[in-house]
């Protein structure tokens, strides 16, 4: 009988040492510091601004850009170069940021950044400088294709879908025009 005692006694004495050190770890666990998790949000959107940044560089040396026609991609890289700047500002808003609320500012801001914008812009830049050719003797889709060339220009990491899809429907408004010249100038011989 004593050396059951003895062993529930060391069960209980064990236990009771445990207990409290596994609550007071788990209590620490529970409840981060404030800093900690600004530090956690921080490096984590310090990561995604490199991310947006590395896309921008890659963008600008890609062979869509620098196959455009020098003017058009002096402007499209200058685009670029702000929007670059524009990370470089959200990036120092991160590094200073030292609440919960800077940094979920800095996440709204970096959510409306859109690179894919600038994907599309090249996108209908390359097709407007094809279609130049063919469109020399329709004035209407030269019209058009200048449209699209401008408004593709005037994209930026934040503009919205909308625009992105203005400059895209000029691009299908001056192929629909280059098309429907074409169906014209052929001529249907009648078969006996």
């Amino acid at each position: 009988m004593t050396r059951t005692r003895r062993i529930v006694a060391t069960l209980v004495a064990t236990t009771a040492l445990a207990v409290p050190t596994t609550l007071t770890m788990s209590t620490a666990e529970a409840k981060p510091s404030a800093t900690k998790t600004v530090k956690s949000q921080a490096k984590q959107l310090l990561k995604d601004v490199a991310r947006e940044d590395r896309q921008l560089v890659r963008l600008a040396g890609s062979h869509r850009v620098t196959g455009l026609a020098d003017a058009t991609e002096a402007a499209l890289v200058a685009n670029l170069t702000e929007a670059r700047s524009t990370l470089a500002e959200v990036e120092a808003a991160v590094e200073a940021a030292d609440s919960t609320v800077d940094t979920k500012a800095a996440r709204k801001e970096l959510r409306s950044f859109r690179v894919q914008n600038f994907k599309h812009a090249a996108h209908v830049l390359v097709k407007v400088e094809d279609l130049t050719g063919d469109a020399a003797a329709d004035p209407e889709a030269q019209a058009f294709l200048a449209q699209a060339a401008a408004a593709a220009l005037a994209v930026t990491a934040t503009s919205t879908k909308a625009e992105v899809k203005a400059a895209k429907a000029h691009l299908a408004s001056a192929t629909a025009e280059l098309e429907g010249a074409e169906s014209d100038d052929e001529v249907v011989t009648p078969t006996v």
